[in-house]
């Protein structure tokens, strides 16, 4: 039997060889290659993910007992089914202009930094981000010790942030201090540090490829649409971690206007990037980041 991708994405980077069942749910399946790597089926209605194959509801029910494939270019074969990869997706950002999205109507819990109406700018996760978006436009790697795996689930909750901060400074000016100052640790310490399936998505992130939810939030801020309807669609992503995506995005936004605003003010340290030195009050209220 031979069926076909409705799309596909990132998975030309990945190794040919057996690929075999690493996790199986109601939308996606994931599988793993000896290298370490994820590939995801995903069922239709869910957006294409990084290292993903989109496939439709029926196929996706063909294929969901399959505990092993092995992949061959665009091919992948499996034990009585073969399914060939069509309509390969460019899961790269644009890069432009995007301004701070209004999270107000929005009391959906992140894992670790409170509600997306209310981010909690005294939330660990959140004083760690700003502490290495500052680290590395110093032009130091930053450890990323504590966020990276911080949090339950396959994918914790400061990955999560990780993966929005990055699709923001790869869709901004500063994508290409990305080719020259590395913002996550090797694939080798990622595996050491965090989830299988967290390592994959960040190794896409580190790519630049994102998955389309991601990528259409993105659109609307540069185009200047109305972001409600992909702010939710990327909220209802997981248990947090939609939550936890936008708010690294929202964060990292709002790091990078009050780098426009105050040009000459910054300066290395723990949050010199951030503050004038006047307290939390100036940017967030009460202790609070709202937007």
């Amino acid at each position: 039997m031979i069926l076909e991708s409705m799309a596909y994405g990132g998975v030309e980077r990945l190794s040919d060889g057996e690929w075999h069942l690493h996790s199986r749910f109601t939308q996606a399946i994931n599988y793993v290659h000896a290298d370490g790597t994820l590939m995801t089926f995903i069922r239709y209605g869910k957006g294409v993910a990084p290292a993903g194959v989109l496939l439709s509801t029926r196929n996706f029910a063909k294929v969901y007992d399959a505990k092993r494939w092995t992949k061959w270019g665009k091919t992948l074969l499996g034990h009585d089914v073969s399914i060939l990869l069509r309509r390969r997706l460019n899961l790269a950002p644009q890069r432009g202009t995007m301004p701070v999205p209004d999270l107000r109507d929005y009391p959906e819990k992140t894992g670790l930094c409170g509600p997306l109406c209310q981010l909690d700018a005294g939330a660990v996760a959140f004083r760690l981000l700003l502490d290495g978006l500052a680290q590395w436009k110093s032009g130091n790697p930053p450890s990323w010790t504590g966020l990276i795996g911080m949090g339950p689930g396959l994918t914790p909750g400061g990955d999560d942030m990780l993966t929005g901060a990055l699709a923001v400074l790869h869709a901004s000016h500063f994508f290409p201090q990305l080719q020259a100052c590395p913002f996550l640790p090797s694939a080798d310490q990622l595996m050491t540090l965090t989830t299988s399936v967290s390592c994959s998505y960040l190794n896409s992130a580190r790519y630049g490829e994102f998955s389309t939810p991601v990528l259409h939030l993105l659109r609307c801020l540069q185009a200047g649409r109305d972001p409600h309807t992909a702010i939710r669609r990327l909220v209802l992503m997981g248990h947090t971690s939609g939550a936890d995506i936008v708010a690294g995005m929202v964060i990292t936004l709002r790091w990078l206007q009050i780098r426009k605003e105050r040009p000459g003010h910054a300066r290395s340290g723990n949050s010199a990037d951030i503050y004038t030195g006047r307290g939390d009050r100036e940017f967030f209220a009460s202790g609070r980041f709202t937007p």
